[in-house]
């Protein structure tokens, strides 16, 4: 409503009033981007509940989508460069790029400004190979459960305790716990290195992953005194298909019973999960199991 104008028609004994009306509305191209994005990184991702995705952005996925709909088409670049953002929203425009580029299924190359400056983004990837094994694992264990051991705040143990004072020294986060029920049966975890050997790994597997996980499973046992497995999982190598010894071994024995083995994944998740599901049924099997292997 303007006030001032309204006033002054009153006082010319007019009997209209003005107003002035604004609606707020969602860019479509930015928004399609965004929705577009998500939509390639959930299909790429396949983690159940959303857990990837931050719970600011987890609340405005459905209005942007409400806008967009599920499957909108991807915006070109020349499309986004002619937004006009406000000061409050200019913070929007690297993302609505950065998702063009993803829902495109384009790499994300640096690019380098007049001055001669470099500006790129840096990804995670070792991240990201973590969600894909735990992805795989909640697909491949049932009907054991799956817990990430880095969102439960219940799964993380420390590995020393004071006799002192009782506070504990060395905190201990696998990437997956797997149980039965309430009951520990095994251990994961992600390694995005290789698992052939090298000069600086010659028999395959890095030590301080070895003491990790024999770490791991000396803390996290099932309840009923059996001993806990644990499994480490690497990515696939085209360049190298044969089979490294430490995989082609397992599986590996520590002490009281505990087995560990190595696998490497495929990144094809069908392939990926039937590869785990029967290591899984294996190392959930009977005992007779490791003396044949």
């Amino acid at each position: 409503m303007s006030t001032a104008a309204s006033i002054r028609l009153i006082a010319s004994a007019g009997r209209e009033v003005v107003s002035v009306r604004s609606e707020r509305s969602l860019d479509h191209a930015a928004s399609d981007a965004i929705i577009a994005a998500y939509g390639v990184l959930r299909r790429w991702l396949g983690v159940p509940d959303e857990q990837w995705i931050p719970a600011r952005a987890k609340e405005l996925i459905p209005h942007l989508m409400a806008v967009t709909g599920p499957r909108p088409r991807v915006p070109t670049k020349a499309e986004l460069d002619r937004i006009r953002y406000t000061p409050i929203t200019a913070g929007f425009a690297p993302i609505a790029e950065l998702s063009r580029q993803i829902a495109n299924r384009r790499g994300l190359a640096a690019d380098v400004d007049a001055s001669g400056e470099t500006k790129g983004i840096l990804l995670d990837v070792a991240e990201l190979w973590e969600m894909y094994v735990l992805s795989i694992l909640r697909k491949a264990a049932t009907p054991l459960s799956v817990k990430h051991g880095t969102r439960e705040r219940d799964a993380s143990k420390k590995l020393l305790w004071s006799d002192i004072n009782g506070h504990g020294l060395g905190t201990l986060i696998p990437d997956a716990i797997l149980y039965a029920r309430n009951d520990i049966q095994g251990v994961a975890d992600a390694k995005y290195k290789s698992l052939h050997p090298s000069a600086n790994a010659p028999n395959g597997p890095q030590r301080e992953d070895l003491y990790q996980m024999a770490a791991y499973l000396g803390r996290f046992a099932p309840l009923d005194g059996k001993a806990a497995w644990g499994l480490l999982a690497y990515p696939d190598d085209p360049s190298r298909p044969t089979v490294a010894p430490a995989e082609q071994h397992s599986p590996w024995s520590l002490d009281q019973g505990k087995k560990v083995v190595f696998t490497s994944l495929p990144h094809d998740a069908a392939r990926a999960t039937e590869k785990l599901r029967g290591l899984i049924s294996q190392l959930s099997a009977e005992p007779k199991y490791f003396a044949s292997a």
